[in-house]
């Protein structure tokens, strides 16, 4: 699909300006000076043509109670298909890709009830695919998660925000949300003209009622990256990076990444179950080249002040679409 200019303006008011409110798409239709009825029928389609992955949010899995990592597998090559088939049918896996790190070549991020769980669910996935070399890298504090993409520039960009630096992400129970309420938000929004008319229903709320509660929980860190997300490949921005830092302080790496690099889309402190992985703060990096990304990374080491850093670009995706 050729995007016009209009397409490529409205795929930006999506991502960047999607309206906390309950007519969202009537308010960017005005903003074009078009119908609400023709800018559903523009985000339909680029939805069909997989441009747009979904309009909506995400909801902290912090929130919903559980824990969650990144790891590292050594997978033997002739099983790489058997773990990607296997990774298809595990919702709560996530981020799959084949990295080019010198000793791990599979990447994933999966997340479980507990750590306890999450130990067994990642040694039998990886038993039935004979890897048992790996490394776990716990989610300790998400300090950034917005994707977004300048499709002007061709790289990812999104506003940094001293919100994104709250400690703790109050769990559903702690605030009194039902967790299928949450659950429910996390999918993709109806493109209708009420998107949230349904969900209101289904939970005896007014359509305004759900929206205030997004607007909490946004400003929480139970809800982020409100609005579209795009296929990178889609729109140019054909190349990701993970840049992984080894510095003294690995959390005060993070917050200076998460608050002065805009082009950030994730910023993860981690923690391993390896003592000699000296690689704790993450960052996720995408756009039209690998130059940008490397580029990116050498500003990330100066404003960190690192000791050394990694970047693992993508070569192949095993698991793309939506991330709930």
């Amino acid at each position: 699909m050729n995007l016009s200019h209009t397409d490529k303006l409205i795929l930006m008011e999506l991502q960047y300006n999607f309206p906390l409110d309950s007519q969202p798409f009537k308010t960017i239709a005005d903003k074009f000076s078009i119908s609400e009825e023709e800018l559903l029928e523009r985000v339909k389609i680029m939805v069909e043509n997989g441009i747009i992955k979904r309009v909506g949010m995400y909801v902290s899995f912090r929130a919903k109670g559980m824990d969650g990592a990144l790891i590292g597998a050594n997978v033997p090559l002739e099983n790489v298909e058997k773990f990607r088939k296997i990774a298809l049918s595990i919702r709560e896996l996530t981020h799959n890709f084949v990295r080019n790190h010198p000793r791990y070549n599979i990447w994933f991020v999966l997340k479980a009830e507990n750590r306890s769980t999450l130990n067994e669910k990642i040694k039998d996935l990886l038993s039935k695919v004979n890897s048992d070399d790996y490394v776990i890298l716990y989610s300790k504090k998400t300090l950034k998660l917005s994707v977004k993409y300048d499709i002007i520039r061709g790289v990812s960009w999104s506003e940094n925000s001293m919100r994104t630096l709250i400690e703790n992400v109050p769990t559903a129970d702690e605030l009194g949300v039902n967790k299928e309420l949450l659950k429910d938000l996390s999918y993709p929004l109806k493109l209708t003209n009420r998107p949230f008319k349904e969900i209101g229903e289904k939970y005896n709320m007014g359509e305004d009622e759900i929206v205030d509660l997004i607007k909490e929980l946004y400003e929480k860190n139970v809800i982020k990256d409100y609005g579209a997300t795009l296929n990178g490949e889609k729109v140019g921005i054909i190349e990701n990076g993970m840049v992984l830092l080894d510095n003294d302080n690995p959390e005060d790496a993070c917050k200076k990444v998460a608050l002065n690099v805009r082009e950030a889309t994730h910023v993860v402190l981690r923690e391993s179950d390896k003592e000699n992985w000296r690689f704790l703060c993450y960052s996720m990096i995408h756009a039209t080249n690998k130059n940008i990304i490397k580029n990116v990374a050498k500003e990330i080491v100066k404003e960190t002040n690192s000791k050394s850093y990694m970047i693992l670009f993508s070569l192949e995706n095993l698991k793309p679409g939506i991330v709930i």
